[in-house]
């Protein structure tokens, strides 16, 4: 969106707010979006702004505040990028108490050797693993082409107690395989941090991103619209009324929930209920980092 289209949809919102004879307060009473927020828009101030997808979405709000057709006033064009980034991928809480988005910044080598140093243990125990086994089994299978009247009557005479043996190993996996299978659903969430000026609530979750999800969403009434991505990867856009679930591949380091009509949304993490916002609010975003 250039700067001279942005100056006119700021003219086009003020003076259809005056004609509807309207202050700021009163749009920040239909909208709930602050005044400074508000102000920013009409005089073409957009860095006040928290980022890009707030640039847009405020400007829907307050068009449709003021009877205006949001498409017709916003147009096909994306807002331009402006000075604050709308990546929450590695959103985090300073001392000072305020929750700021972070920036990424590129490994050294050094750094990208040393976070690979554990995988490389990794695979060497593996290997030296398999080796063993390979071992034991060459010497069983030696042992076993033998051929004596001695290991003919212990077969003869082992042969109850092996099948005995067998179902007792084979109950053993099958518990085994419920309880891992039992371990990998449960996922805690914690407690949630909630900034309402970013309006977004946060989830950090240690150790999770190698694990597949999924998330649940339903909605009431005339339905919420959620927009689920994993960084640029857009999982789901789209006006949900009914349950839609999305599956979160293994491997992802974080995933951002974008919801409007927010106060009509209900969602679950893995199947443990997420606490999106409790208060009415046209918009919200929620934020799951699963590597923290």
């Amino acid at each position: 969106m250039s700067e001279t289209l942005t100056q006119q949809i700021g003219e086009q919102l003020k003076s259809a707010r005056l004609v509807k004879h309207l202050t700021l307060d009163d749009i920040q009473d239909i909208t709930k979006i602050q005044v400074k927020y508000l102000e920013a828009i009409e005089t073409n101030n957009l860095s006040v702004l928290p980022g890009d997808f707030y640039v847009r979405a405020f400007i829907r709000q307050y068009a449709m505040a003021v009877n205006l057709n949001p498409e017709e006033v916003l147009g096909e064009t994306r807002p331009a990028s402006i000075s604050r980034t709308n990546n929450l991928t590695r959103a985090h809480r300073d001392t000072d108490g305020v929750v700021r988005a972070g920036k990424e910044t590129k490994l050294s080598t050094k750094s990208r050797l040393s976070n690979m140093l554990p995988s490389i243990w990794i695979g060497f125990f593996v290997v030296v693993v398999l080796i063993l086994v390979w071992f034991g089994l060459t010497r069983l299978s030696q042992s076993g082409q033998q051929p004596n009247d001695t290991d003919k009557v212990s077969v003869s005479n082992s042969s109850v107690p092996t099948s005995s043996s067998n179902k007792s190993v084979q109950s053993s996996k099958s518990v085994d395989k419920k309880t891992t299978k039992k371990s990998e659903k449960v996922v805690k969430l914690g407690t949630p941090e909630q900034n309402t000026e970013l309006q977004t609530t946060i989830y950090n979750i240690s150790g999770q991103s190698k694990n597949t999800h999924h998330i649940k969403v339903s909605a009431q009434g005339s339905g919420t619209n959620v927009k689920v991505s994993i960084g640029s990867n857009v999982l789901l856009n789209e006006l949900v009324t009914t349950n839609k679930t999305v599956d979160i591949p293994a491997g992802s380091e974080s995933v951002n929930v974008q919801f409007s009509n927010v106060s009509n949304a209900v969602m679950t993490f893995d199947d443990e209920k997420v606490s999106v916002i409790s208060s009415a609010t046209p918009f919200w975003n929620v934020l799951f980092n699963l590597n923290q």
